[in-house]
Parts: C-alpha cells; structure tokens; sequence
C-alpha cells in the first residue's frame, strides 16, 4: 500500500526528491523480501533441522517481523534523513543480493544445515545475511521514523540474533569442521 501510495504521488510530482527516496526505499525493501520468497521456493532440502518449536518460532518471527514495518504509515522526513534512510535500505539490500548469490539454494528460513558456505562474504562473517539484514532494518526504521518501527526492528534483530545461536548447533552437528570456522570468523564480522 505504501509503495503504490509513493508511486501514484510520483505520478503526480516526478521531480519531488523526497518522494522519488521514498519509493527508492520502498521498492527495496519489497524486493528484498520478494527475493527471500523466491528462495524460499527453490531452496534445496535440508540436510538436519533444529528441534523444537522455538527454533522455528525464531526463524520465522525473525525473518517476517520487519514486513510489519512496511505496513505502517510512512512519515515525512526531511531531505537529509530521506537519504539517510534511502542510502542504508540500498547497501544493505545490495549486501543482501551478494550474499544471497553466495548462499543460493543454501538459503533457510528455519534454523537447518543445507550446506556448508564459507567462502565470499561467509569468510568474513559467519552470519553476513543476517549483518547487512541489519543495515537495511535501521535504514527502513527510519523511513518509518515511529516508535513501532522501532520496536519491529528491535525485536528482529533479537530473533536473529537468537537464530543464529540454533543455526549453529545445527551446523556443528551436520558437520563437525564447522567448529573450527566458528572459533576463527567472528559471527556479524566485525562483531
């Protein structure tokens, strides 16, 4: 609704910088979460799940909590924090299509071993996803700019964060050189 709102304003006013950030943003973001539902269709099967409900409860809040923050109503932002907004939503999204290209059919929604990546972006970080997820969640938070946007993105990066801890016993378990990568690359990268 916001998006399509964004693109009939455009129609209206085509030289508006703010709103052509607007729709940039939104467009991003809708991609982004088209590409995860893409995934999720061609992915292959799993070679080991996690057990029990709240590592799947992790998985998916964590994945489709932040589509909650592209239900709210946008806010007008000044020029400044626009771009802000707009300049974070594109690297992480951009960071999220490198990423993806690396992990490929390997992509997961619930906390499972499909296979073992550790090469690309997974050299430098072993959750990278998850990282630059990150950068576009504050970037959509602030186009938002309310204290729900917020507390969406808070609680995804909470659930991630969780996630990441079932993904790793999984991944130990599915295969036992994966605790050697886990001690020597740090989980977010820098952190």
């Amino acid at each position: 609704p916001n998006l399509a709102a964004t693109a009939r304003a455009l129609l209206v006013e085509p030289d508006n910088l703010l709103l052509n950030l607007r729709f940039f943003a939104l467009f991003a973001s809708a991609a982004f979460n088209l590409l995860l539902i893409y995934l999720v269709v061609v992915r292959t099967g799993p070679v080991r799940r996690a057990s029990g409900l709240l590592p799947r409860l992790c998985g998916f809040a964590g994945t489709f909590l932040g589509v909650g923050i592209l239900q709210l109503k946008p806010v007008t932002l000044s020029l400044s924090w626009q771009a802000t907004a707009a300049a974070l939503i594109f690297v992480g999204a951009l960071g999220s299509a490198i990423v993806l290209a690396r992990l490929g059919k390997a992509f997961s929604i619930m906390p499972e071993a499909r296979k073992l990546v550790t090469s690309g972006p997974y050299a430098y970080a072993r959750h990278p996803l998850y990282a630059v997820e990150f950068i576009t969640l504050a970037g959509t938070a602030i186009q938002f700019a309310q204290p729900w946007a917020a507390l969406l993105a808070l609680g995804v990066v909470v659930l991630q964060i969780a996630r990441t801890i079932f993904e790793e016993r999984v991944l130990t378990a599915a295969y036992p050189e994966y605790e050697s990568y886990r001690q020597r690359v740090k989980r977010f990268g820098l952190i």
